[in-house]
Parts: C-alpha cells; sequence; structure tokens
C-alpha cells in the first residue's frame, strides 16, 4: 500500500483540564512513524503556571512534583513544531490537542485524521470510541492510559489498523464514501480519495461495477421459519418436575456452577407455571437476587414448546432484553440439553429500530449534504453492508443525528409493504425480524414496542395470548408517553425542509428533486410542466410557512415566559389547564396558531393536488415512481398528524388528556392520557389468556393496591416474596435527624457537610443519589474541592461524562464519589466494596408542578397519601436496590431527609423496606457508625 509508504506523526497531549483557554498543557507526547517502522519519538513533561487537580493526578499518574521540575512550554514548542514538520497529524480526537496548540500560538496547516472520527465510520457498531476501546475492538492494548507518549503509540497502532479495515471495504463502498464528500472540507476526504485510487489501479483488469442498491440484500435474508399451530388440547405443566430442577440436586445446580437453591425462586417459578396452566393474570414482586429471570423462563420455556404457542416476554430496559437474548435463555438451553429441543426465540422491535433500506437509499442520492449528515451516511453505509439485523441497537446513534435516523428507518406511514423491492428480495430488516418472531416460542420485546403496537394498530408482533411484563413498575410511565406526544419548533422545522430546503445558496428538498425522477419518462411536455408549476406552489407555501412556525412558537414563549414559574431548572413547565387559556397574551397564541395551521393546510392542499396528479402515472418510466408516491403521501400524513396534534394542545383540548408546555432548549407542546389504567385493561390485559407482571418494587407497604389501580390490573393473584440477601447482617440504614428539612434554611449546606465528612471516613466507595440536577450541581461545586484535596475523586452526573463512562471509573477507582440523579435510581449494578455507601440526599418525591403528576393528583381525595407517597416509596426501594447487589455485599443506607422519622408517611418508606437494620442519630455520628458497620 502506497499510503502507508508517507510519514504520519501520531500526536497525544495530557492537560489540566478541557477548556484550552483556562487550563494548560502537562505533558506532551508524538511518534513518527512509517507504516509499522517507528522513525523517531518527541516527549516531554511540561511545567504548567496552575496546580493539578487531583483528578488528572489520578487519571494520568502524573505527580506534581513531576511537573514542576518540566521545562515549561516555551521552551519546548518550536522543538515541537519542528518535529511535526507538514506530516500528516494522526490522533485521537486531534482537534481538541490542536486546540490547546492553537490557543498558544502554533497554528498547524498538516492534514489532520483524527482516529475517533475514523473509528466512527469504520467501526459503527462500537459502543464507545475512547482510545482503549477501540484500541480493545482491534486487538491493540493499552499498557499505560492517559500517559502522552503511550497514547500517541496506541493512536498510531490504532490508525495503520483503521486504515487495514478501510482497504478491505468493498471497492463501491470506498467510491461511495469519496462521492459523499467530494463537496465536503471533511479531513478524511483525502484519505479515502487516496485508498480509492489504489484500490482502482489494483483492480482494473476486474472490470469493477459499483452497485450500492444490493447493500444489505446479500446479508439480510433467513430461511422463514414455520409459524406455530397450537395443540389442540393443552398441555399442563409437570410443577414436581420444574421444582426438581430448580432443588438443591436439581438440573440447574449440575448446569451452572455456583447455582445456589432460592426458595423465593421455587415459589416464583411454581406461581408462574400455575398462572400458565389455569390461563391466570398473576403480579408478583420478587426482590434483588430471586433470580426472577430463570424463575418466569423456565416455565415459559416449556408452556411454549409443548403447546406450541408464542409467549411474549417484555422488558423496559435494553440492559435486560440484551440479558435475556444473551446470556439467560441461551444459558438455560443449554443447562436443559434435549429437553429444550426445538425452541426458538428472538427478539423483536418496534418500527423505528430499523433500517429501511429503501429510505436510507433515497437519502443517499439526494444532493447538497451539510457535512453532519455526510458523516451519519458515511457510518450507516459501512454499518449497512454488514448488518444482519438493521437494528439501531448496533450503533451509536447520537441525539443530534435522531433527526436523520428517523428519515431512514422503516416508519410505518411510509412502508410500501408487500410492494417494497427490499422485501420482494429479502432484504427488509423489519420483515425480516417479524418473520423470524412468527416461528418464535419465546418474543423478547420492549415495553414501548409492546404497547406503540396497540397504541398505533402496527400489528408488527404475530397473535399471541401469553405475556410476561418483566420490570413492569415502567409500564405506566412508558404507557403514557406511547399515548401521548410532544412536538417540538424542530419538528415542524423538520418536516419544512424534507420538502425544500436551502443548503448553502442552493434548493434541495422533494420539491427540487421531482426533475430527476422524471428523466427518462413518457410524461408529456404540458404534463411536465403542470407537475413542475404545482412543486413550485406548494414550495411558494413553505417560507411563508416557516415565518408562521417561527411566529407561532414566539408568541408561546412570550406566554410561557409571562406565566410559568421559574422551576430553577433547565426546563421550564406550564400546564395548559382551561384556566391558562383564559390568562391575557393566551389569544394572541391562538391567533398565531390559526396563521400556521391555515399554512400547513395550504402545504397539505398542494402536495394532494400533486399526489393526485401523479396518480394515474405509473406507467410513464417515472423513475422511483412507487417510493416518490410514498414520500408525498407520507408528508401529507405528517402534517395532518402535526396539525392535529397541535390544535388539541392550543384549540380544542380533549377532557381526558393532560396538556403542557415544556422549555428547555427549545419549546415543546407535550400531551398524556389522564390515566392509562383503563386503556391497558381494555387493550392489552383483558386480552390475554395469562399474564404475568413482575419486578422487584412493585408493592408499597406491603400490599399491591397502588400499583394496580394505576396499571387497571383489576383481577389478579397476587404474590410478594422477598429477597433471598439477609439484609439484617448486610445492610444498615442510618438517618441524620439533626438535619433541616429539605426546602429550610441550612439544608443544602448540612448536606453538602455530612457528604465531605462521610466520605473523608470511607475514603468514598460512596454514591448519593440526588432529586434535581439543581441540587446534585450545588452540591458537587460545594464538596469537589474538599474531597480533591482528600484524594478522593468525585464525579457528577451531567458534569463528568455519560452514565456508562461515570459508572466505569466509579468501579476502576477505589477512592471515588459518585454523584447521580433520575437514571441512577434504578438499574446501576456495582457488586462489591466500590459501593458501599448509598446516601439519598432527600425522599424522591415527585415536583408538586409536574403536568401530568398535579393532573393524575386531582383525581384522588386525598392526593398526597394515596398518589404522592406510594409512588415516591416505589422510588425509594428501587434507590434502596442498587446498595446490595450479592450475598457478599455489605453496605450502608444513608437518608439525609429528617422527615422519614419526623412525619407520619416515614413509616411507610421504611416498612417497605427488607428487614435490616436501622439507626438514627445527629450528623456527627455519621462517619463513626458507616466506618463502624463497614469493618464491623
Amino acid at each position: 500500500m502506497k499510503l502507508m509508504g508517507e510519514t504520519y506523526v501520531s500526536l497525544d497531549l495530557e492537560t489540566t483540564g478541557l477548556d484550552p483557554r483556562s487550563d494548560e498543557i502537562i505533558e506532551i507526547g508524538a511518534v513518527k512513524f512509517q507504516g509499522d517502522d517507528i522513525l523517531e519519538t518527541f516527549h516531554t513533561l511540561v511545567k504548567p503556571y496552575r496546580s493539578l487537580p487531583y483528578r488528572i493526578q489520578v487519571l494520568t499518574g502524573i505527580a506534581q512534583s513531576d511537573v514542576d521540575a518540566a521545562p515549561p512550554l516555551s521552551a519546548v514548542l518550536s522543538d515541537l513544531v519542528s518535529f511535526l514538520g507538514d506530516h500528516p497529524i494522526v490522533g485521537q480526537s486531534i482537534a481538541y490537542d490542536l486546540s490547546f496548540l492553537l490557543e498558544k500560538g502554533v497554528s498547524l496547516l498538516n492534514p489532520i485524521y483524527d482516529t475517533f472520527e475514523l473509528a466512527t465510520i469504520l467501526l459503527p457498531t462500537l459502543s464507545e470510541y475512547n482510545l482503549s476501546a477501540v484500541g480493545e475492538r482491534l486487538g491493540i492494548s493499552s499498557p499505560l492510559r492517559h500517559r502522552a507518549l503511550p497514547d500517541a503509540m496506541v493512536a498510531k497502532e490504532v490508525f495503520l489498523a483503521l486504515v487495514d479495515k478501510a482497504y478491505e471495504l468493498d471497492i463501491s463502498i470506498i467510491a461511495e464514501i469519496v462521492r459523499l464528500t467530494r463537496a465536503t472540507d471533511w479531513p478524511l476526504a483525502r484519505l479515502f480519495r487516496r485508498i480509492e485510487e489504489e484500490k482502482v489501479r489494483d483492480a482494473l483488469s476486474k472490470g469493477i461495477e459499483l452497485n450500492l442498491e444490493e447493500v444489505g440484500l446479500k446479508v439480510v435474508g433467513e430461511e422463514p421459519k414455520e409459524r406455530l399451530t397450537p395443540v389442540p388440547s393443552r398441555k399442563p405443566l409437570d410443577l414436581e418436575r420444574l421444582t426438581g430442577m430448580l432443588g438443591a440436586e436439581g438440573l440447574m445446580t449440575r448446569a451452572f456452577p455456583g447455582f445456589e437453591y432460592r426458595p423465593e425462586q421455587v415459589e416464583m417459578m411454581q406461581a408462574v407455571a400455575e398462572a400458565l396452566n389455569n390461563s391466570q393474570h398473576l403480579i408478583v414482586e420478587a426482590g434483588t437476587g430471586t433470580g426472577k429471570s430463570i424463575a418466569y423462563l423456565l416455565p415459559a420455556i416449556f408452556f411454549a414448546l409443548e403447546n406450541s404457542v408464542p409467549i411474549v416476554i417484555s422488558t423496559n430496559t435494553i440492559n435486560l432484553q440484551e440479558q435475556l437474548m444473551g446470556k439467560d435463555i441461551p444459558d438455560l438451553i443449554k443447562a436443559l440439553g434435549g429437553h429444550s429441543e426445538g425452541l426458538r426465540y428472538a427478539q423483536l422491535k418496534g418500527r423505528g429500530n430499523y433500517l429501511c433500506l429503501r429510505r436510507w437509499n433515497l437519502l443517499r442520492r439526494s444532493q447538497a449534504f451539510p457535512l453532519d449528515e455526510v458523516r451519519f451516511l458515511l457510518r450507516t453505509l459501512v454499518w449497512a453492508a454488514k448488518t444482519l439485523t438493521g437494528d439501531r441497537a448496533e450503533i451509536t446513534i447520537r441525539g443530534e443525528e435522531m433527526a436523520l435516523w428517523n428519515r431512514v428507518c422503516a416508519q410505518g406511514e411510509s412502508c410500501l409493504g408487500a410492494q417494497c423491492i427490499y422485501q420482494k428480495r429479502g432484504g427488509c430488516f423489519l420483515y425480516g425480524a417479524r418473520r423470524k418472531a412468527e416461528g418464535a416460542h419465546l418474543i423478547v420485546v420492549n415495553h414501548a414496542l409492546l404497547l406503540s403496537d396497540i397504541a398505533t394498530g402496527s400489528k408488527i408482533l404475530p397473535d399471541f395470548g401469553h405475556l410476561i411484563i418483566d420490570e413492569a413498575h415502567h409500564l405506566e410511565e412508558e404507557a403514557t408517553g406511547q399515548w401521548g406526544f410532544e412536538v417540538a419548533e424542530r419538528d415542524l422545522s423538520g418536516y419544512l425542509n424534507r420538502l425544500s430546503e436551502r443548503v448553502e445558496g442552493d434548493f434541495r428538498g422533494l420539491l427540487f428533486e421531482l426533475g430527476a425522477h422524471f428523466r427518462g419518462s413518457t410524461l408529456s411536455p404540458s404534463s411536465d410542466k403542470e407537475i413542475e408549476e404545482l412543486a413550485q406552489g406548494v414550495h411558494n407555501t413553505v417560507e411563508p410557512c416557516r415565518d408562521g412556525v417561527l411566529a407561532f412558537f414566539d408568541a408561546f414563549w412570550r406566554f410561557l415566559e409571562a406565566h410559568a414559574e421559574d422551576q430553577g431548572e433547565y426546563e421550564r413547565r406550564l400546564r395548559l389547564t382551561r384556566a391558562v387559556r383564559t390568562q391575557p397574551g393566551w389569544s394572541h397564541v391562538e391567533l398565531a396558531w390559526e396563521n400556521l395551521s391555515l399554512a400547513l393546510q395550504d402545504i397539505e392542499a398542494g402536495l394532494s393536488r400533486l399526489y393526485f396528479m401523479l396518480e394515474p402515472l405509473s406507467d410513464a418510466n417515472i423513475l422511483d415512481y412507487e417510493n416518490l408516491m410514498i414520500e408525498l403521501s407520507s408528508l401529507i400524513h405528517r402534517s395532518v398528524e402535526l396539525r392535529h396534534q397541535i390544535n388539541a394542545a392550543v384549540a380544542s383540548p380533549e377532557e381526558d388528556n393532560i396538556y403542557w408546555a415544556s422549555l428547555r432548549k427549545s419549546l415543546s407542546l407535550c400531551a398524556a392520557p389522564l390515566h392509562v389504567g383503563s386503556i391497558l385493561e381494555e387493550c392489552l390485559f383483558s386480552q390475554k389468556e395469562c399474564l404475568v407482571l413482575t419486578s422487584a418494587t412493585l408493592s408499597t407497604e406491603g400490599n399491591f393496591e397502588y400499583i394496580k389501580e394505576r396499571l387497571g390490573l383489576s383481577e389478579a393473584r397476587q404474590l410478594l416474596l422477598g429477597s433471598s440477601f439477609d439484609y439484617m447482617n448486610s445492610a444498615m440504614v442510618y438517618i441524620a435527624d439533626d438535619i433541616p428539612e429539605p426546602g429550610q434554611p441550612g439544608y443544602q449546606q448540612a448536606v453538602e457537610q455530612a457528604l465531605i465528612d462521610l466520605c473523608r471516613a470511607t475514603r468514598g466507595r460512596a454514591m448519593a443519589l440526588f432529586t434535581s440536577y439543581a441540587a446534585l450541581r450545588a452540591s458537587y461545586g460545594a464538596i469537589y474541592a474538599p474531597l480533591q484535596g482528600e484524594g478522593i475523586l468525585v464525579l457528577g452526573q451531567g458534569i463528568d461524562g455519560a452514565p456508562r463512562q461515570l459508572l466505569q471509573t466509579f468501579k476502576t477507582y477505589p477512592r471515588a464519589f459518585l454523584l447521580g440523579t433520575s437514571s441512577f435510581w434504578e438499574g446501576i449494578d456495582v457488586v462489591g466494596e466500590a459501593l458501599s455507601v448509598l446516601v439519598m440526599a432527600r425522599l424522591p418525591f415527585s415536583v408538586p408542578n409536574d403536568p401530568v403528576f398535579a393532573a393524575r393528583s386531582e383525581l384522588f381525595e386525598d392526593p398526597f397519601n394515596e398518589y404522592a407517597i406510594p409512588q415516591a416509596v416505589l422510588r425509594f426501594k428501587q434507590g434502596f436496590g442498587r446498595l446490595i447487589r450479592s450475598k457478599s455485599d455489605r453496605g450502608v443506607i444513608v437518608v439525609l431527609d429528617r422527615r422519614i422519622r419526623t412525619r407520619f408517611y416515614g413509616a411507610a418508606f421504611l416498612g417497605s423496606l427488607p428487614l435490616c437494620v436501622v439507626k438514627s442519630g445527629p450528623s456527627r455520628h455519621l462517619p463513626g457508625e458507616v466506618v463502624g458497620w463497614l469493618n464491623s
């Protein structure tokens, strides 16, 4: 490869922080190389004019004394610039390093090759793209991380390996990458052009033909599975046989090393088996460590096999889905051996999770892409050529890319169904997944698909009568989202951009791509002209509509500013009640909406005329005729949907819905059903022969009345199981009873001091749970410096990285303190001493003015006792469940909210916990009590 005959320099800097304007360089490492040969290295520590943060000392292993003895940056810059020369510079997120050099006056014109960006294109299925994760995927070890020269060495190896990956791509893929990037200033375009030139030269004699229409088709097809045919007479499960499998000497013990007999697991398994045998509805809470998945999978496997019926298993989180599909079910099949012969299982997701090759190819053939869209297309291009599923979970879709994904996923209104060429040729990812599920005994889905299948009537799931819902405490929340909506300004702007959008002086969008469809067609000149005039007419309505969007959201923003309370968070919300709609200024909102609605109707009318003009022209040799018609239909449908949703929020609210406006970075109009229980009962529960709902947190104060009322579950057998863990010997709850109540003067300061004293005593090993980002940020700011001075690494959610990154760092460093909110109250699994102390800053009550909470509270005679307390108790139990994750774990729950002792409702929180040691005392005794418990 001639490309590898060039000389490159890999570069890495270590700094005191992330801001080039205020932080400083402390180490420089560079490697000059040609292919695998290292020609020269450059390394130096750098003396900064500020002290090293403890976090940096922990991450790098560089001590303050090391840099104190190093030369200043001014003494080494000229040598570095000389070393770099005019060679291409390689590095991981290299723009970050170069920004520090630029801040110091070093402006480089070298070609830049970012291994991070190259990896996102060539390794599209990675979940993380830090240097060590990329290196690990490529088989490159990182012996010393966060040091400049070793990281530069790894970056060099990663670059070479990624270039090899690029050479392995089919010439058609390389050519398409070059085509898509030709009009951009993307730094890596030069690299791919050179690769294309070499591959073309090497393959001239082979007659290369570029045909990207074949992408994905050769890998999707799978032989259809025979549909299940239920046996004529139902065969009941043998409970004695199944119980024996879970016994101390049973099949599971022999198959799984370390498998333990758990009476709670056996009891749950028996209850699930009886529910299947007797066509019952069952609700069961089983504490942490019970082994819930085996308890319901074992009877489900045998019942589905022996009766040839599908059983759907629904979870809330991706983690549990992947655990079921990748571990629990395969492990059980292996353990059961011949007993599970013939069992088929499949995972199925909603339409929006699957790539639509038809829509993707349409987008790819569009013109004048902004660079962010180009990057998205490049990543999906490489992925689409290899994926077997087309499932977006295989690739990392960043938040800002979701609008692009929505343009290429298998949305219902744009689906051609059996008429689609990709489905005809076995290349439809959605159809392939559905076909596999139709022949499966176990179908693993998430709550979103389970409920959207009902809400939208999309019929992705095959008919089934047996349903197991794990993580059932999330069902109300998911149903609220599925039967509600959110419309933001970006949704309307994105819709209009699909029609026409000016990009760098040129228009693009469907209205300006019609000409390409008609080239070579048999349309008469008069028809061609009439269609062109119709398209121009619709285009002429788009810009006024765009003005209408701005005017409407500006009017709503002004109304929100005048009437919404300042909640002190990133988000401001205003519930749109009847009283709010009578306030001054609302008439301006209504008038702005009327104007916008009329503009949208004009667009719909123009698109409808265009559709009916084209409908009889199927034989006119119009390029991609079917795709064009489905896109037109989709645009008409989307406009009607947007108008209906906004109109409901502004002008015609429905009695059974809650409406509110939300202002975060942008303004959104939202809606949710007032009560989902009746919907769930009518549309889901009553339709199922057997229903099992399970979770570790379903009961409050020893009963299921609250969750049954919320979900509309009128008739169900109930089973409340404890945990197999010995909480009396493994967990202590300590309540600081001298801290002011939340919201009272001195509360926040007392919490901050308690956290500092506690972590000094335990040397980290703790996590604090907050109910708001504002409280988390305030505490983080107060405790960071004192604890850093004690050698404790403080990590804040939303401050120091994404949850997954924070958890990994927390598990890695033994003296760490993690501050989290929302998502950290559940689903977090840290086994062992890394998490020995769990702090709850306050009881997790909902924000009283949250629109959904406030509206649903009004349904109760005593909303605080009947709604607010049970809801908070369930969250409290979820938080408690983060601490003890194995039989060997030992830890302390610290509650810094004295109301759990001083208010009448405190007993409901403590009474919902498993039997454990509970102590109260002043906060000054907290460090000693915690350390004493941990060391006893």
